[in-house]
Parts: structure tokens; C-alpha cells; sequence
């Protein structure tokens, strides 16, 4: 195509739109002020004539950009704004959109000088033309579907997620639930693991039917008042094959292994199992006592050090824990000041020592807290922190005194409100039991073993005759008691300040 072939092509597409330009009404436009316009009004091309004048009248702007009249002098207030807002509106020739910078088209006096000001002359960054408004809705609009879109496909891999790890969890538990035939439970190296396998058959045998309850349900003091120490021996009585996962476990309790895409368990929220019925537990938990009871040689007796150690430390935990919770729950008062607790353990220790039991440690402790508050109210500028203090004094003051008076101390439950240790009764009879076959009274007094607690017994494992210790089977008369203190309440005067 030559370019005169071109030129006339162009001259007739411009002819055509000069045309349909002539053909499609145009709107009025009028500018104010005349001499440098602000306001460009544009007039719909079929407004009735008096809805034009009354469009020129209300937008019409003076040389300063004020409004040349008020609306009210045009004529009546509600008609004068509608008939203006409904025919016409004006673009604001000094107020640039933020966005392209094109002068913003307001429909009314008030918006306009809300993006003009008093003198529609303003630069208005944080507002935009109706074009560029359109465009950000349909952009903000896109954005919240995109973000719908994602909601939606992440909800489905959670989902999906979830039906994944739902369904590795069935197969653990199913896993679990197979494990039926424990171990020797004298292969386990860890003397205090056997111990609290003896104190959870013990708590199975008071709740049967019942699952073992995870760490995190039984609350701070756990088993043995050690929140990691239970979890050490919970898992190695589990890898030991004594314990199973209960299938009561929670969900939150697995979670996907980190090494492969198998499930992995958190130790401190899953129920325990005890693997091979609760009748076989039991008769593993005399094998276990007879154990510690009997063994022979530097490893049992390292076996029971232990085992006494940790009851050692749980009993003095337990009064300590006690005396703070009756500070704090019956007087109100702070705990034992931090500076303190070390002289507080040392006093219960001294206690326990001069062979105390840990009612009379109770008894102790109750009223030393007594003595303190009355202390306190005997002295008035003495405040709560120090009454908490003044309470280690009291109980070592107590403690001394019936020491040295030879006096009788009454035994007392602790009360409903105080949370001990689960395996802490379980543990007393068993270090009970221990202590009885090493008791010279006892074995003085027993017809079946010599001097030093040791009698001849065939060994089953290897048929010969050895010495082995004696549990001393027939009970030994105890000696007469006077009958104890009822422990309800505490009417009579305080021994230890006697």
C-alpha cells in the first residue's frame, strides 16, 4: 500500500470520528473562574435548562476559589444540592490524583473541599481519581481472592495433613496395642526406673480399667516431684518393653519425626500402657521388691543408696512443699523466702534424721506456720514476708526442743489441698519393706537367719546352696504403743514449747 493510499485511509478514519463525534451529544462545560480556572464543570447534555442554570450556580467559584454563593441563596436547600448533584459534576483542576496525577472529579461541595480545602487548591496525596479508585478496588478486590484462593489450598493441605498424621497415629497405636509380652523386668539397669514401675502398678491397681495418666495431666509434682526425672524413667521402662502407649493418648501428644516421615511421640503427653496385664504386673512387681531387698554385692547396695536418696529427697520436698502451700493457702502469706530454703531443707533433714516420720514432720510444720502468724500478730509492723520466714525459725526452734525433751509428737495427714508426689505412698512401703530386711531388731529377732540377716537357700538357677539374705517372712512382735494424736485437730498444747 503506497503512502498516498495511507493518508487517504487515515483522512477518512478521522472523518468518521469527527462524525460520530458530531452524532453523540456532548456534555456543557464551563470553567471558574474564567480568568484561571479551579473548577471545570461538565453538565449532562440532557439536564433541563433550570437544572443547568442551578449546576452553573452551585459550582460556580469566585477568583479566590470560595464558592460564589451559599446553596441556601440559590433556592431551597435539599432541591438546590440534589438537582446539582444529579445533573453535573466538577473536576478540581489543581488537585492532582496520587496516583496519575490527573485532577480528581468530586460530585458535591463538600467532597470537593474535602480534597481541595477552602480554596480547592490543595494537593490531595491520599486521594485518588475515579478512575485510579476503580482500578485499586479491582486490584484490592483480586487480592482479597487470591488470598481466598490460598486460605483455601493451605486449609486443604492441613487437612490433608491432618488425615496423614491421623492415620500414622492408628498405626502406631495399632503398634502399641500389640506389644503383649513384657520384658524380664530385672534386665532394667536403673534401680529408681523398677521403683516407679512398682509405684504405677500400685496406681493401676487403685484405677483399673484405667489408662497411666501422662505427665502434663498429673501436674507439677508428676511422680516424683522431678518433671524430668519421671520422664527419664517413664521412657525407660517403655524402651525397656514394661510400658506401652495407651491408645487414650491425645492427638497433640504425636507429631510427624523429623528424620523420615514417620510419627514420633512427645514423652510428657502420652497415657501409658502396662504391657502384659495387671495379675503378670503384679507378680513382676515381687520380683522387683525381692530385688532390691536381696541383691548382693556392691551393685545391690549401690541399688538401694539410690533408691534412698531419691525417698530421702522426696520426703523433704514434700514437707517443704507443704509448709509453703499452708503459708500461702491457709494465711495468705508469701513462701519461704528464697534466701531461706536451703536452711529449710537442712532443718527437715535434721528432722528426718533423728527418726521423725513424715506425719510428725507434718505436725511440725503445721504448727511452726501457726507460731509464725501469731508472731505476727503479736508484732505489727512484722509483715507477711516476714512471718514466711520466721516460720523456718519456728520449726527449727520446735524441732531442737522436742530433740531435746524426748517429747511424744502426734502424727498428722496432710490435708486434701496439698498435691503430693503420686509415687510417694507407693515408695514409702516399699522403703519400708527394704528397711525391714536390714533392721538389727529384726533380724536379732527372726528364727530363720543368722546374725547378719543371712540364711542358707538353694539357689533355683544354678541348684546349689548359698547364703543369701533373709526377709525375715514371719512378722516380729512390735513393741506396745501408747494410741497416737488424732490428727483432725490440734487442741492440745504444743509439746515443743513446753
Amino acid at each position: 500500500m503506497g503512502k498516498r493510499e495511507r493518508r487517504r485511509k487515515r483522512e477518512r478514519a478521522t472523518k468518521h470520528q469527527s462524525q460520530q463525534r458530531a452524532a453523540t451529544p456532548q456534555p456543557i462545560i464551563c470553567e471558574f473562574p474564567e480568568d484561571a480556572p479551579r473548577v471545570r464543570v461538565v453538565i449532562k447534555h440532557d439536564a433541563p435548562e433550570d437544572a443547568q442554570r442551578i449546576s452553573v450556580l452551585y459550582w460556580e467559584v469566585k477568583g479566590d476559589g470560595t464558592w460564589a454563593r451559599t446553596v441556601s441563596s440559590i433556592g431551597v436547600t435539599s432541591n438546590i444540592g440534589a438537582v446539582a448533584t444529579a445533573h453535573s459534576y466538577a473536576i478540581l483542576l489543581n488537585c492532582p490524583c496520587v496516583n496519575c496525577s490527573e485532577p480528581i472529579s468530586v460530585t458535591n461541595r463538600s467532597w470537593a473541599n474535602k480534597v481541595g480545602g477552602k480554596y480547592l487548591d490543595a494537593e490531595a496525596p491520599s486521594y485518588l481519581c475515579g478512575d485510579c479508585t476503580a482500578i485499586q478496588r479491582r486490584e484490592e478486590i483480586e487480592r482479597q481472592q487470591r488470598a481466598a484462593e490460598q486460605r483455601r489450598v493451605e486449609q486443604e493441605r492441613v487437612q490433608e495433613e491432618s488425615k496423614g498424621i491421623k492415620r500414622l497415629i492408628a498405626d502406631a497405636i495399632r503398634d502399641e496395642d500389640g506389644k503383649s509380652e513384657p520384658t524380664d523386668p530385672l534386665a532394667v539397669d536403673n534401680p529408681l526406673a523398677l521403683a516407679l514401675y512398682v509405684a504405677l502398678i500400685s496406681y493401676a491397681a487403685s484405677n483399673p480399667g484405667k489408662a497411666l495418666p501422662s505427665l502434663t495431666s498429673i501436674g507439677p509434682t508428676g511422680w516424683t516431684g522431678d518433671s524430668e526425672q519421671d520422664r527419664e524413667l517413664l521412657l525407660a521402662l517403655y524402651y525397656a518393653g514394661l510400658l506401652a502407649i495407651a491408645p487414650e493418648s491425645p492427638t497433640q501428644a504425636f507429631a510427624r519425626s523429623q528424620d523420615d516421615d514417620g510419627i514420633a511421640f512427645v514423652s510428657t503427653e502420652v497415657a501409658w500402657r502396662i504391657i502384659g496385664g495387671l495379675a503378670d504386673a503384679q507378680e513382676r512387681v515381687k520380683e522387683i521388691k525381692y530385688a532390691l531387698q536381696t541383691q548382693p554385692g556392691p551393685q545391690g547396695a549401690a541399688a538401694r543408696d539410690a533408691f534412698a536418696t531419691l525417698m530421702d529427697r522426696m520426703e523433704v520436698a514434700d514437707i517443704a512443699a507443704y509448709l509453703n502451700n499452708l503459708l500461702t493457702k491457709k494465711y495468705g502469706y508469701p513462701e519461704v523466702p528464697e534466701a531461706r530454703r536451703e536452711e529449710l531443707t537442712d532443718v527437715i533433714q535434721k528432722g528426718f534424721k533423728h527418726g521423725y516420720t513424715p506425719g510428725q514432720m507434718i505436725c511440725f510444720a503445721w504448727r511452726a506456720a501457726d507460731s509464725a502468724a501469731a508472731w505476727k500478730e503479736r508484732n505489727p509492723r512484722m509483715g507477711p514476708p516476714e512471718a514466711a520466714s520466721a516460720s523456718v525459725t519456728s520449726l527449727n526452734g520446735k524441732i531442737d526442743k522436742a530433740i531435746e525433751l524426748h517429747h511424744s509428737i502426734p502424727e498428722y495427714e496432710t490435708p486434701r489441698w496439698h498435691k503430693a508426689p503420686l509415687a510417694l505412698g507407693s515408695f514409702r512401703r516399699l522403703h519400708a519393706d527394704i528397711r525391714w530386711v536390714y533392721t538389727c531388731e529384726v533380724i536379732d529377732a527372726c528364727p530363720h537367719c543368722d546374725h547378719q540377716g543371712l540364711k542358707e537357700t538353694v539357689r533355683t538357677e544354678a541348684g546349689t546352696r548359698a547364703l543369701w539374705r533373709c526377709t525375715h517372712p514371719v512378722e516380729i512382735p512390735a513393741q506396745h504403743q501408747e494410741p497416737e494424736e488424732s490428727s483432725s485437730q490440734d487442741e492440745a498444747p504444743d509439746p515443743a514449747d513446753a
